[in-house]
């Protein structure tokens, strides 16, 4: 996961300066360095030796490599520990951008080494740990990235570096993916730190990982988050392309093609291929296109090789992966990269290619868990491909590895694929009802990724961008009328300062004023004109804005009319059925079969069964108790049939909502929806003998707390299926957040928290 972060941001120092210009580039460069290595080290010179590293390594990365490995021993010996602080980090950078690990670690080592002789400079120390903490990171390596990270925060406090301290706060959050809070404290601590700072670096990168790590499970907090980051990368210090020896701290490079990157994940987690495809060709025209024979390119080339499968077009997919080939220039068996041998299994697999298949998905597999630009890891693919093959036994046992990643990023293409994989192989196995339920969550999962809200939210960023650019002309125009306000002000003074002057032309003066004066109307006439003009374009676009709020609402609308409909026909169309057949078969052969009285009981089951559906789905539309006597009393109503149930003791407790309502009835429908969803789970699944439903009305805020002395919720309650998956969709959609635990003693506890701020000042 953490690599598929740091390759898009591109740590490599050698991507940035042009390639050299003349018919062998590569010849001229080793011309100039045998130039340059025999002079005296001074301070230009270093930066002549720095720019050809640059230069070459853009085409030729190993001969960067030489002449580095060749100049690093001739800066030591000089006794200048900054330039060599210059080589060695950018060393280290660049192996540890191409997953050389090893090298990238002693690199990193010999830069903290002479760091610590360089005193007087503890930036150098900081920097050093900054990079080592983002090595191990990408490396997996917790018990040395936890070491070092608590080196660097220390060093950063002491010395108050607050930019490095915000890099260490951000590389640690990020790779403790399953601890939420914590990940959420460092990255805003991350981000207060560098808030401030002229360079946006840190910034960015806490702000582009808090969007992308901490929001992963919630696409359209995700997509809202990246769109208030496509101002930011406006800035200077995110556009300027560093030369090596003008900063060794970490540079995130690229931050615009990163966003469409990102972007492009959302879609492909969606499995809206053909959206994720543009955002693709964008993030491609930023990186690949300028430089068609970089570094990364034949990496990048077999992820948008990836993207064309999914699409379904295969021969685009074959261009790709033939570009990524010839760029890697080794034979196929030593490629490092898992993308590619993965988008060659799908090429393979779409053929018929079996025994292909199976070969290069195991490839990608056992490359270890880097997975490139791609969200669903290898393994899900090895496993696919030995289901096809029949090696049950295998696919079985590499889920089982798989299933540990699962409950954090169950709704995920991740957890789409692995449970339309799994309930192949349960089907395989001859296991039909574990292939029910696996089948079950699949499709919930299905629904879930292609809910019109996260369409819709990333519809947003262009909308929001067009808005910016509407009100940027809007801040433009009223630029222009302060700038004639104060020329005409500026030549009123001018006026009266030559009049007072000028008492012996007098006749002459009050001509010319009469002339000015004259000038002035028509310059204020032009001027009202233009501000009723301004006035006119501002009202068209609240209009249109107005029009697309609708139209937003219209959509959603759209969507629960869908889902009522397709629970009509799927839940009461079928019991229907099946009661028609029964009754049909009885007329058919009489009441003297067998079988007769117990079909018509049947029937008359089933149809007890669809008025109780459709009672159901008439309470859903519109729980009549809440328009009748509001929230509190429907929630008190629910507690009392519960409690007369005699299955639970249901206590509940509601503060507020007593007065007038002030929230749209759309808000208190789902809210109560949320609460019953809530004390159905209980009743199913808790086995809870007490249960208690707190509901609080804050001004600005509803929460909701809920436990009961149950067995307590699983580790993998997602891929049980206990109704969270629709209270999660609800919760996302009003922007709120819940939390689960499950508690030391014994029970559940169940915490929400619903943003109701802008209803209050709206009603």
């Amino acid at each position: 996961m953490l690599k598929g972060l740091f390759l898009t941001i591109g740590c490599s120092v050698w991507l940035s300066i042009g390639a050299l210009a003349g018919e062998d580039p590569e010849q001229q460069a080793m011309d100039e360095w045998t130039r340059l290595k025999g002079l005296p080290v001074t301070e230009g010179r270093f930066h002549e030796v720095c720019d050809l590293l640059q230069g070459i390594g853009r085409t030729n990365i190993n001969l960067s490599y030489r002449i580095l490995a060749e100049y690093a021993p001739i800066v030591r010996a000089t006794g200048n520990r900054e330039w060599l602080h210059v080589l060695l980090m950018g060393w280290a950078k660049a192996k540890e951008s191409l997953d050389y690990f090893a090298e990238a670690d002693s690199l990193y080592r010999a830069a903290r080494e002479n760091a610590i002789a360089a005193t007087g400079n503890p930036r150098l120390y900081n920097e050093s740990l900054v990079g080592t903490v983002l090595l191990y990171a990408e490396w997996g390596r917790q018990d040395s990235l936890e070491k070092y990270a608590a080196m660097g925060e220390t060093a950063a406090q002491r010395t108050k570096d607050r930019e490095n301290l915000s890099f260490i706060y951000t590389f640690r959050a990020v790779s403790h993916p399953g601890d939420t809070a914590g990940m959420g404290r460092l990255l805003r601590q991350a981000i207060d730190l560098a808030a401030t700072l002229p360079d946006k670096n840190a910034l960015f990168t806490a702000r582009y990982n808090y969007a992308v790590i901490y929001w992963q499970q919630n696409p359209q907090k995700q997509v809202v988050e990246l769109g208030t980051l496509l101002e930011l990368i406006r800035d200077r210090s995110l556009d300027h392309k560093p030369k090596l020896y003008e900063r060794t701290a970490f540079t995130f490079r690229n931050p615009g093609p990163s966003i469409y990157y990102q972007l492009m994940q959302v879609n492909l987690l969606l499995r809206d291929y053909d959206n994720a495809w543009k955002f693709a060709e964008l993030f491609y025209d930023a990186t690949v296109r300028p430089n068609p024979k970089g570094v990364q390119a034949p990496y990048f080339n077999a992820e948008m090789a990836i993207v064309k499968a999914y699409q379904g077009d295969f021969a685009e997919t074959r261009k790709y992966i033939g570009q990524s080939l010839a760029l890697f220039a080794v034979p196929e068996e030593k490629i490092p990269y898992p993308s590619y041998f993965l988008a060659k299994g799908m090429l393979a697999e779409h053929e018929g290619r079996l025994d292909e298949t199976v070969r290069d998905y195991e490839i990608a597999w056992r490359k270890g868990a880097t997975e490139g630009l791609h969200m669903v890891p290898s393994g899900i693919f090895y496993a696919h491909g030995l289901i096809l093959a029949r090696r049950l036994a295998e696919a079985e046992r590499v889920l089982g590895q798989l299933r540990q990643d699962l409950p954090v990023r169950t709704y995920s293409a991740f957890g789409y694929y692995y449970y339309k994989d799994y309930a192949e192989l349960l089907k395989a196995k001859g296991d039909l009802a574990g292939y029910a339920k696996a089948l079950e969550l699949f499709y919930s999962i299905n629904d879930s990724l292609t809910n019109l809200n996260h369409y819709r939210a990333i519809e947003e960023i262009g909308a929001r961008v067009r808005l910016r650019d509407k009100e940027r002309q809007i801040a433009d125009l009223n630029q222009e009328s302060l700038v004639r306000q104060r020329n005409a002000r500026r030549e009123r003074t001018y006026f009266i300062i030559f009049l007072s002057l000028s008492l012996l032309v007098l006749l002459l003066l009050i001509a010319y004023a009469y002339t000015l004066y004259q000038r002035r109307r028509q310059s204020e006439q032009l001027a009202r004109q233009k501000e009723r003009l301004r006035e006119n374009q501002i009202l068209e676009m609240e209009k249109q804005h107005r029009i697309d709020v609708m139209q937003g609402a219209m959509n959603a609308g759209e969507t629960e009319r869908r889902k009522i409909a397709d629970r009509l026909h799927d839940e009461v169309g079928s019991l229907l059925s099946l009661a028609t057949l029964n009754i049909s078969s009885t007329l058919e052969k009489g009441r003297e079969d067998k079988q007769s009285d117990e079909k018509l009981e049947k029937a008359q089951s089933i149809l007890s069964s669809v008025s109780t559906t459709i009672r159901d789905i008439s309470h859903q539309l519109t729980p009549l108790i809440i328009e009748k006597y509001g929230l509190r009393k429907a929630v008190e109503e629910l507690a009392d049939t519960v409690n007369l149930s005699g299955k639970l003791r249901l206590r509940a407790l509601i503060v507020g909502f007593d007065g007038k309502p002030g929230y749209p009835a759309s808000f208190l429908h789902e809210l109560y929806r949320i609460l019953q969803e809530l004390v159905h789970n209980i009743l199913k699944h808790a086995e809870a003998g007490q249960a208690t439903l707190e509901l609080v009305e804050h001004p600005e805020q509803v929460s909701v707390m809920v436990e009961d002395d149950g067995v307590g919720i699983s580790e993998n309650v997602d891929a049980k299926g206990k109704g969270l998956g629709a209270i999660r969709s609800k919760i996302a959609y009003f922007q709120g957040q819940i939390e689960i635990t499950r508690k030391k003693d014994r029970g559940t506890l169940i915490v929400i928290e619903l943003p109701t701020g802008h209803w209050h000042q709206n009603v």
